[in-house]
Protein backbone atom coordinates (compact mmCIF):
# COMPACT_ATOMS: atom_id res chain seq x y z
CA UNK A 1 0.00 0.00 0.00
CA UNK A 2 1.50 3.84 -0.88
CA UNK A 3 1.07 6.37 1.17
CA UNK A 4 0.03 8.51 -1.96
CA UNK A 5 -1.07 7.99 -5.62
CA UNK A 6 -0.31 11.01 -7.53
CA UNK A 7 -2.51 11.05 -11.13
CA UNK A 8 -1.21 13.57 -12.86
CA UNK A 9 -2.29 14.85 -16.90
CA UNK A 10 -3.56 17.33 -18.96
CA UNK A 11 -6.94 15.66 -18.43
CA UNK A 12 -8.51 18.08 -21.59
CA UNK A 13 -11.09 16.48 -20.78
CA UNK A 14 -11.20 14.95 -18.58
CA UNK A 15 -13.12 11.59 -19.10
CA UNK A 16 -14.67 8.21 -17.88
CA UNK A 17 -11.50 6.49 -18.15
CA UNK A 18 -9.81 9.19 -15.76
CA UNK A 19 -12.61 8.44 -13.37
CA UNK A 20 -12.25 4.91 -13.55
CA UNK A 21 -8.29 5.69 -12.88
CA UNK A 22 -8.96 7.53 -9.88
CA UNK A 23 -11.15 4.33 -8.60
CA UNK A 24 -8.40 2.23 -9.60
CA UNK A 25 -5.23 3.85 -7.55
CA UNK A 26 -7.67 4.20 -4.83
CA UNK A 27 -6.81 0.40 -3.46
CA UNK A 28 -3.52 0.39 -3.16
CA UNK A 29 -2.63 3.71 -1.78
CA UNK A 30 -3.87 5.63 1.96
CA UNK A 31 -4.49 9.11 -0.91
CA UNK A 32 -5.17 10.11 -4.26
CA UNK A 33 -4.32 13.34 -5.55
CA UNK A 34 -5.74 14.34 -8.73
CA UNK A 35 -3.11 16.39 -10.34
CA UNK A 36 -3.87 18.56 -13.88
CA UNK A 37 -0.77 20.00 -15.44
CA UNK A 38 -0.48 23.91 -14.97
CA UNK A 39 2.57 23.99 -16.76
CA UNK A 40 2.42 21.05 -19.54
CA UNK A 41 5.94 19.84 -19.75
CA UNK A 42 6.01 19.57 -23.97
CA UNK A 43 3.73 23.13 -24.43
CA UNK A 44 0.26 21.39 -24.85
CA UNK A 45 -2.34 23.23 -25.36
CA UNK A 46 -5.01 23.00 -22.77
CA UNK A 47 -8.69 24.38 -21.74
CA UNK A 48 -8.10 27.08 -18.75
CA UNK A 49 -6.23 25.65 -15.74
CA UNK A 50 -9.24 26.59 -13.37
CA UNK A 51 -11.87 24.90 -15.56
CA UNK A 52 -10.06 21.70 -15.64
CA UNK A 53 -9.37 21.04 -11.97
CA UNK A 54 -13.41 22.59 -11.38
CA UNK A 55 -14.03 19.40 -13.63
CA UNK A 56 -11.68 17.28 -11.78
CA UNK A 57 -13.39 18.29 -8.45
CA UNK A 58 -17.02 17.34 -9.40
CA UNK A 59 -15.86 14.02 -10.84
CA UNK A 60 -13.55 13.59 -7.31
CA UNK A 61 -16.94 14.22 -6.03
CA UNK A 62 -18.83 11.93 -7.52
CA UNK A 63 -16.38 9.13 -7.40
CA UNK A 64 -14.92 9.59 -3.86
CA UNK A 65 -17.79 7.06 -2.07
CA UNK A 66 -16.49 3.84 -5.13
CA UNK A 67 -12.76 4.82 -3.80
CA UNK A 68 -11.26 3.13 -0.95
CA UNK A 69 -9.37 6.18 0.45
CA UNK A 70 -9.45 9.81 0.28
CA UNK A 71 -9.34 11.46 -3.18
CA UNK A 72 -9.01 15.06 -4.16
CA UNK A 73 -8.25 17.06 -7.14
CA UNK A 74 -4.90 19.10 -6.30
CA UNK A 75 -3.94 22.58 -7.53
CA UNK A 76 -0.01 21.70 -6.38
CA UNK A 77 0.86 22.29 -10.00
CA UNK A 78 -0.06 25.94 -9.66
CA UNK A 79 1.33 26.51 -6.32
CA UNK A 80 4.56 25.37 -8.33
CA UNK A 81 4.43 27.18 -10.76
CA UNK A 82 4.45 30.31 -8.64
CA UNK A 83 7.77 29.32 -7.55
CA UNK A 84 9.73 28.32 -10.80
CA UNK A 85 9.59 29.11 -14.29
CA UNK A 86 9.28 26.51 -16.74
CA UNK A 87 7.55 23.30 -17.68
CA UNK A 88 6.32 21.10 -14.16
CA UNK A 89 7.89 17.59 -14.88
CA UNK A 90 6.71 14.67 -12.99
CA UNK A 91 10.30 14.14 -11.10
CA UNK A 92 9.48 17.89 -10.10
CA UNK A 93 6.62 16.61 -8.85
CA UNK A 94 6.69 13.62 -6.64
CA UNK A 95 9.62 15.26 -5.44
CA UNK A 96 8.01 18.15 -4.43
CA UNK A 97 5.16 16.47 -2.78
CA UNK A 98 8.07 13.95 -1.00
CA UNK A 99 9.40 16.95 0.16
CA UNK A 100 6.39 18.78 1.82
CA UNK A 101 4.49 15.95 3.27
CA UNK A 102 7.68 14.54 4.37
CA UNK A 103 7.18 10.90 2.44
CA UNK A 104 9.84 8.44 1.89
CA UNK A 105 9.52 8.66 -1.92
CA UNK A 106 9.19 4.37 -2.57
CA UNK A 107 5.65 5.17 -0.67
CA UNK A 108 4.39 7.93 -3.53
CA UNK A 109 3.37 6.32 -6.67
CA UNK A 110 2.63 7.75 -10.18
CA UNK A 111 -0.32 6.59 -11.00
CA UNK A 112 -0.36 6.13 -15.49
CA UNK A 113 -2.07 4.17 -17.77
CA UNK A 114 0.01 1.39 -19.83
CA UNK A 115 0.61 3.87 -22.92
CA UNK A 116 2.63 6.64 -20.54
CA UNK A 117 4.11 3.36 -18.29
CA UNK A 118 6.03 2.41 -21.67
CA UNK A 119 7.22 6.22 -22.23
CA UNK A 120 8.59 6.44 -18.55
CA UNK A 121 12.14 5.89 -19.67
CA UNK A 122 12.13 8.85 -22.01
CA UNK A 123 10.74 11.13 -19.83
CA UNK A 124 12.82 14.23 -17.94
CA UNK A 125 14.47 11.95 -15.32
CA UNK A 126 12.76 9.27 -16.45
CA UNK A 127 15.49 6.44 -14.78
CA UNK A 128 15.70 8.50 -12.23
CA UNK A 129 12.11 8.82 -11.38
CA UNK A 130 11.46 4.72 -12.25
CA UNK A 131 14.12 4.35 -9.63
CA UNK A 132 13.31 6.58 -6.76
CA UNK A 133 9.72 6.49 -6.35
CA UNK A 134 6.66 3.85 -7.03
CA UNK A 135 4.77 3.22 -10.41
CA UNK A 136 1.14 2.56 -10.51
CA UNK A 137 -0.11 1.14 -14.10
CA UNK A 138 -4.15 1.25 -14.59
CA UNK A 139 -4.96 -0.84 -17.25
CA UNK A 140 -7.24 0.77 -19.79
CA UNK A 141 -11.41 -0.51 -18.97
CA UNK A 142 -13.41 2.52 -20.54
CA UNK A 143 -11.57 2.59 -23.91
CA UNK A 144 -11.46 6.53 -24.45
CA UNK A 145 -9.02 8.71 -24.79
CA UNK A 146 -8.59 13.00 -24.41
CA UNK A 147 -7.58 13.40 -28.13
CA UNK A 148 -10.98 11.46 -29.14
CA UNK A 149 -13.28 13.25 -27.65
CA UNK A 150 -11.47 16.20 -29.22
CA UNK A 151 -11.73 15.09 -32.53
CA UNK A 152 -15.22 14.20 -31.82
CA UNK A 153 -16.65 17.63 -30.81
CA UNK A 154 -14.67 19.15 -33.24
CA UNK A 155 -16.32 17.23 -36.17
CA UNK A 156 -19.71 17.82 -35.01
CA UNK A 157 -20.57 14.46 -33.54
CA UNK A 158 -22.67 13.27 -29.86
CA UNK A 159 -20.05 12.16 -27.32
CA UNK A 160 -20.80 8.86 -26.82
CA UNK A 161 -22.58 9.02 -23.13
CA UNK A 162 -19.78 5.84 -21.56
CA UNK A 163 -17.40 8.76 -22.36
CA UNK A 164 -18.65 11.26 -20.40
CA UNK A 165 -17.47 11.61 -16.75
CA UNK A 166 -19.45 11.10 -13.83
CA UNK A 167 -20.04 14.96 -13.01
CA UNK A 168 -19.77 16.32 -16.16
CA UNK A 169 -22.63 17.09 -18.41
CA UNK A 170 -21.97 16.46 -22.54
CA UNK A 171 -22.71 20.68 -22.57
CA UNK A 172 -19.14 20.96 -20.14
CA UNK A 173 -17.22 19.48 -22.80
CA UNK A 174 -18.96 22.15 -25.84
CA UNK A 175 -15.28 24.15 -25.11
CA UNK A 176 -13.67 22.01 -27.40
CA UNK A 177 -15.85 21.73 -30.08
CA UNK A 178 -14.43 25.04 -31.36
CA UNK A 179 -11.00 23.35 -31.16
CA UNK A 180 -9.24 25.85 -29.10
CA UNK A 181 -8.67 24.04 -26.55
Amino acid sequence: MYEIAIYGGAFNPPHAGHANVMIEASKQARQVMVVPSYKHPFGKVMADYALRLDWLGSIVKRVRPLCDCPIAASNIEYEMAQKREGPIFSYDLLSYIAEIMQVETKRIALVVGQDVADLLPTFHLGPELLEKFSIICVPEQVGVRSTAMRNCLESGEALPAHWIAPGLDPVNYRIYAAGSA
